[in-house]
């Protein structure tokens, strides 16, 4: 045998001992890494999602939150207890209903679920532990139950959003440069899947703080 070939079978050795290794280094980074995302998963017990449509652009248009119970049990979101494999949908309302201008549960699932409008709507989600569902809570019930130009459903949906996530999407906008921001930031559609609540499941906020509470709303705000 040349002392080539076999300067190239030490050298093919020598790389293949020190690469062995660095092979297993990299098999336990990916399973450190794998056991953190599992870890993360089985904490959490929601996934929120910041939603947002639009009917006519560029000044009609709707933004929400909507958080689907993922746990095994019920959760509760601001006012609302979810039961297991449900979700519900918080916005806040004008001018389209009939009980009063302000914060409402289930009103979105209601009607993009009616018209079959979820597909077209936009959507970021992040997954929420207990500590986080529990802020969400505080934060939607706290929230000033009200809507104005400049406090509208972009506004509370944005704050809420940012509130729990630590981002900063920019809240006072009419419905289309809140639509492009969601966009910018990762928004895609097809990806929302929202709950159908029956009639008696839409309800309407009434207060806010300690003073807060849930009413059903009439028929004319559900059609």
């Amino acid at each position: 045998m040349s002392k080539r070939i076999i300067a190239v079978i030490l050298a093919l050795t020598m790389a293949f001992t020190i690469l062995i290794p660095a092979f297993a280094s990299d098999e336990n980074i990916s399973e450190e890494i794998y056991a953190q995302e599992t870890e993360q998963t089985d904490a959490s017990v929601a996934k929120m999602y910041l939603c947002s449509d639009i009917d006519l652009f560029p000044f009609v248009g709707h933004c929400w939150i909507y958080v689907e119970n993922l746990s095994d049990s019920p959760i509760t979101v601001g006012l609302y207890e979810v039961p297991v494999g449900q979700g519900v949908s918080v916005g806040s309302f004008s001018f389209s209903v009939m009980d009063g201008w302000g914060i409402y549960y289930n009103l979105e699932g209601w009607r993009e679920n009616r018209d079959n409008t979820v597909k077209r709507a936009r959507s970021v989600s992040t997954m929420l532990d207990a500590a986080e569902l529990e802020k969400l809570t505080d934060s939607l019930t706290n929230y000033p139950n009200y809507w104005g130009p400049v406090a509208n459903c972009s506004t509370f949906a944005f704050s809420i959003w940012n509130s729990i996530t630590g981002d900063f999407y920019f809240s006072l906008l009419i419905p289309a440069i809140a639509h492009l921001e969601l966009i910018i930031g990762g928004a895609k559609k097809g990806e929302l899947e929202m709950y159908y609540p029956t009639e008696d499941q839409v309800m309407r906020q009434k207060g806010m703080g300690s003073g807060a509470h849930l009413e059903p709303v009439n028929g004319i705000t559900l059609r």
